[in-house]
């Protein structure tokens, strides 16, 4: 059976607004949580941190970047954005030493496209190559210096609401996949690869799907129990660990209108999207050598987050973190899944959040 438990009180949040420091104490090979706080003007917008290890919020202290900016995820700790007031420039920022990295300007027919995430397959320097993940079976990729991006794309809806993942152990880029659901099994559909290489470009890492992952066995599940599973939405990530091993996660968000739960194929019908409801469910974590999910990853914490590249950290590393989670932030609902228990518990923070940044490298 499934369990679940949520610790979301005023108390909480009032502890936790309490518990803050300033920018300048931060040390900077940690995991963090960016926080947007304030509209400001210009088109600009404050920020704060949440640090997961002390469980407290981080006031910056004149040190924070501040840009009329469209953030469009992270990556190895760094976040790429878009100018406010120039949609098509797109930069890369280290947020705590102000360092900004120019890429080239994206084309008219990118700018206006929804991004998924963005992978770097180093830290940002001269061998660095970025890929950004449109909505859709697009991708660009450059390194920082090119005078304009390369282009990949296929037609192929398997890919729409795919992520990209930059493998350290095989050098390539890895996109998850379409799944079809069924009592027993989550079935990857396979795209063709062939076509889906950055052309012209041969230095370029190979991007494919990881096909480790074709099928992905479910639990044994009472008939309620898989329908609660079948009727949330669901999105698929892959993350590597420290020493190169590669998960597969699945996330589960409920979707409600009021007390009524919502079917994830049935919310725009005739609800207006602000009341719909979004929490969290459930996560499944499988590893590439057994054909089941696992409740234990050890000493091990995973991240996730809307825009983040997932990532993976060795919990005893970084004391203060929980082993054996999921670091989750989302709009509506972020908090710490504990793999054993299936028990969450809620962060209490008081403005959405953006995206994990990993401890940098550099």
């Amino acid at each position: 059976m499934w369990k679940l438990g949520l610790r979301n009180s005023a108390g909480a949040i009032i502890q936790a607004e309490k518990r803050v420091r300033l920018l300048s104490s931060l040390v900077l090979s940690s995991p963090y949580l960016l926080n947007a706080k304030d509209d400001l003007p210009g088109g600009r917008s404050s920020m704060n941190i949440y640090d997961p290890r002390k469980e407290e919020m981080v006031i910056p202290n004149q040190g924070m970047m501040t840009y009329p900016s469209r953030y469009i995820g992270s990556s190895r700790g760094w976040v790429g954005f878009i100018n406010s007031n120039d949609p098509r420039s797109l930069y890369l920022t280290n947020m705590f030493n102000h360092k900004v990295i120019s890429l080239p300007p994206m084309e008219p027919d990118c700018a206006d496209n929804i991004i998924t995430n963005m992978s770097l397959s180093s830290s940002p320097d001269d061998s660095c190559v970025v890929a950004i993940k449109f909505f859709g079976g697009r991708m660009c990729f450059c390194r920082p210096g090119d005078s304009a991006w390369t282009k990949t794309e296929t037609s192929s809806k398997l890919l729409d609401c795919s992520s990209v993942l930059y493998s350290n152990r095989d050098s390539k880029f890895y996109l998850t996949t379409f799944r079809l659901v069924s009592k027993l099994h989550f079935t990857a559909i396979k795209f063709d690869t062939s076509t889906y290489k950055p052309l012209g470009h041969q230095d370029f890492p190979e991007v494919t799907y990881y096909h480790k992952f074709d099928r992905l066995k479910l639990p044994d599940l009472l008939w309620s129990e898989f329908e609660l599973l079948e009727s949330c939405f669901h999105t698929e990530h892959l993350v590597e660990s420290p020493t190169g091993e590669v998960f597969d996660i699945m996330w589960f968000i409920q979707l409600s209108h009021g007390t009524k739960a919502v079917h994830w194929k049935d919310h725009h019908k005739q609800l207006k999207k602000e009341e719909v409801v979004k929490k969290t469910k459930r996560f499944m974590v499988y590893r590439e050598d057994e054909d089941c999910y696992t409740y234990d990853i050890g000493d091990l914490c995973i991240f996730l987050g809307q825009s983040t590249e997932a990532f993976c950290l060795q919990a005893s590393m970084f004391p203060g973190l929980k082993p054996n989670s999921i670091y989750f932030a989302a709009p509506n609902h972020s908090g710490v899944y504990d793999l054993a228990t299936d028990v969450i518990h809620d962060l209490p923070l008081t403005n959405p959040p953006l995206m994990w940044l990993a401890p940098l490298s550099q």
